[in-house]
């Protein structure tokens, strides 16, 4: 009984966030029937500058909620990051910043950039590890490891299934795979869904 516990427990968090997830799909699916009856607003306004605003400020506001549900989803370090892009884009955009507003939104953008490409993911060498986002490109795949990874796959976690289904190995964590060259291993599956890649070695 206390084992069938402890499991409802530990998944819980992750139905919940499903559950969330699908409350905000709902929600988004509403509101771009708003969205659509806004865009006949703009017709009728269509010297009104600030309706226009008004208007891309809504779909952003969609766009953003689209992204927080690939967040609640991914748990991806990345996945944060591009919510933050989206909602710092939609205050450049739509608010009225003063100039020194503005640049300092610049500069918050050029910030998050320079984390998410120097701090989250780094050029791997021989033997070193990096873990990734099971939904991480294989295109940024190759640019991190050099490995000349066959086109086979559009992600990283589609990799990993790939290598599986050829090597006819169930996915599990802390199982190794490999793909022309380069030996992942899963650091994170919930639910059958890869969620985490650790790239562990490459080869000449």
């Amino acid at each position: 009984m206390r084992i069938r516990l402890r499991y409802f427990i530990s998944r819980f968090p992750s139905y919940a966030e499903i559950y969330i997830s699908l409350i905000i799909m709902a929600a988004v699916v509403i509101g771009s029937i708003g969205l659509i009856q806004s865009l006949y607003g703009v017709y009728l306004h269509a010297q009104n500058m600030e309706f226009f605003q008004d208007f891309l400020g809504y779909a952003m506001t969609l766009v953003i909620a689209i992204e927080f549900i690939k967040m609640l989803l991914r748990h991806t370090p990345g996945s944060i990051i591009e919510v933050l892009l989206f909602a710092m884009a939609r205050k450049l955009i739509i608010t009225k910043e003063n100039t020194l507003g503005l640049l300092l939104g610049i500069i918050a953008i050029a910030v998050l950039f320079i984390i998410r490409k120097f701090l989250f993911v780094s050029r791997i060498t021989p033997c070193e590890g990096i873990i990734l986002g099971a939904a991480t490109p294989v295109q940024r795949v190759r640019e991190i490891t050099g490995v000349n990874i066959p086109d086979v796959a559009e992600t990283i976690g589609g990799l990993v299934a790939y290598a599986a289904k050829q090597e006819k190995k169930n996915l599990r964590e802390d199982e190794l795979y490999e793909v022309g060259g380069l030996k992942m291993k899963i650091t994170s599956l919930r639910d059958g869904i890869i969620e985490m890649v650790e790239v562990i070695e490459e080869k000449d």
